[in-house]
């Protein structure tokens, strides 16, 4: 057991500054991974689903629907919905009767795949629908009308019961839903989107994640109702996300792109679009790279563009990260102060109808607590922008940059079989002191020389924090040692990193 005053202030600093904007709502929402979750409006105003696993001593699959009351209050209610994890949801009016409905496929308890298209009763809850949706595991599902017929049709992707990996377009034709041809790959591990990039009523395909061929991420054009490769190349990422929206505002939607590259590298890019269907990658100065990332896109400050809002893993903890537009492409870290969780996901939701967005937030953080929450937005009205940004990304800093340089060390721990001898112990690894010249490129080495020495460790998530910045090197010996001391105290294995 770490000590307790180290455990407790490591996991005070991953909290960063807060904005005090969002403002936890009191809800009974509960903490859950491989998790998730949507909005949908029904007789009592936005109420909030989600799916997920429960991880403690008594592990639970479950799906809950927290309903809305007045007031504002949330209480859990019988939904007639599957128990489900490591899957997928969406919500749109498929038979087209006034109310949201949901589709959805993941894993169910016991190990059984379960999917299918749920219909919102008129008392809010739901009934299976007769239509056969693939029932898939580590994928996406998503409602769009591809064909332009205005009526919903479904995208999918994931592993099915056989292992065989699934994108599939499955076509409403009168409610039910038959599968077109298409010359997409079937994935795992990723995510398929529409975006009607060109303005034709025709939504384009953003698929990316884990093929039987390899990491792919691929836009498909879709033809009035067919679909083709578009020529230009973008990263295979695995562990992805993907969200499509008009950042600046020219009517052309670009999107976001998030995940983990052939080395298990963080990766997170923004992709400006063009009605030709040639997309130009911004910069990614300022931005956190992530993987096993959540993505979602809305305008929560109300001032007419669009914000996004990412969780996931870098290599040294997780984070979950409110990114405000302030021109076109130019974002700063909005510095929210949510809790970073990973394995989990973020969705904006307008629940208290003010105008403004509010969050739900679910996952695990750095220090292994379930977080499950409702926040509201508190900022109303819209918060008025400078004019002066130059960069593309902005952080609002949490210590004054001016007075550099800052000095840093690197440091992990496991519980783990480090020689592959059949026994764990526990082991803790940390590096000497440098300045970073570039994000993250302490972690990439610690990492690079931790596999060199222990080939069994593999890539870690969560595992390597970097150190708070320190003014001096004398300060940061002098933290780098209290660590080590720390661990030591526990009974640790201490092996050190230098280079």
């Amino acid at each position: 057991m770490r000590s307790a005053h180290f455990l407790i202030l490591a996991c005070l600093l991953s909290t960063g500054l807060s904005a005090q904007v969002y403002v936890e709502h009191p809800s009974p929402a509960k903490g859950m991974v491989q998790s998730t979750a949507n909005w949908i409006q029904t007789t009592s105003g936005l109420d909030l689903i989600t799916s997920g696993e429960e991880v403690g001593r008594q592990s639970k699959v479950a799906t809950f629907y927290y309903k809305q009351a007045n007031g504002g209050r949330f209480s859990p209610q019988s939904s007639g919905l599957p128990d489900f994890y490591r899957g997928s949801s969406d919500v749109g009016d498929f038979n087209q009767d006034g109310r949201n409905d949901i589709v959805l496929s993941g894993m169910g308890v016991g190990g059984n795949l379960v999917s299918g298209i749920y219909l919102q009763n008129g008392n809010g809850t739901f009934s299976k629908a007769d239509v056969q949706i693939p029932a898939l595991v580590d994928g996406s599902v998503q409602f769009g009308d591809f064909d332009k017929d205005n009526s919903l049709d479904v995208l999918i992707t994931g592993r099915d019961g056989s292992n065989r990996l699934v994108c599939a377009v499955l076509r409403n034709e009168g409610g039910k839903l038959n599968r077109i041809e298409t010359p997409m790959p079937g994935i795992q591990y990723g995510v398929a989107a529409f975006g009607d990039v060109n303005g034709d009523g025709y939504p384009e395909v953003l698929l990316s994640g884990q093929s039987s061929k390899g990491l792919v991420t691929q836009i498909y054009a879709n033809q009035g109702g067919t679909f083709r490769a578009i020529p230009q190349e973008f990263p295979g990422l695995k562990h992805s996300a993907a969200a499509w929206a008009d950042f600046n505002n020219d009517g052309v939607p670009d999107f976001v792109l998030a995940g983990a590259d052939e080395n298990e590298n963080p990766y997170t890019r923004i992709f400006k679009g063009s009605k030709n269907l040639y997309f130009d990658q911004q910069s990614p100065n300022g931005i956190r790279q992530l993987k096993n990332a959540t993505i979602d896109a809305g305008d929560f400050d109300a001032d007419g563009d669009i914000d996004f809002i990412i969780t996931g893993e870098s290599l040294e903890r997780p984070y979950t990260l409110l990114y405000e537009n302030v021109q076109g492409f130019v974002f700063r870290d909005f510095m929210a102060g949510l809790p970073g969780v990973s394995d989990g996901t973020a969705r904006f939701g307008d629940f208290d109808r003010d105008g403004d967005l509010d969050l739900y937030v679910t996952g695990i953080d750095v220090c292994y607590n379930l977080i499950g929450s409702i926040y509201r937005n508190t900022m109303s009205p819209a918060r008025p922008v400078e004019d002066t940004i130059t960069s593309i990304f902005i952080e609002s800093p949490a210590v004054d940059f001016s007075r550099g340089p800052y000095y840093y060390f690197v440091w992990s721990a496991c519980f783990c079989d480090l020689d592959k001898s059949d026994k764990k112990s526990y082991n803790m690894f940390i590096s000497n002191i440098h300045k970073e010249n570039k994000d993250f490129e302490l972690n990439y080495k610690f990492n690079e020389l931790l596999i060199k020495r222990f080939p069994g460790w593999g890539w870690s998530d969560r595992g390597h924090r970097t150190s708070n910045a320190y003014i001096s090197i004398k300060d940061a010996e002098e933290g780098r040692q209290q660590v080590i001391d720390s661990y030591r105290a526990d009974g640790y294995q201490v092996y050190f990193f230098n280079w």
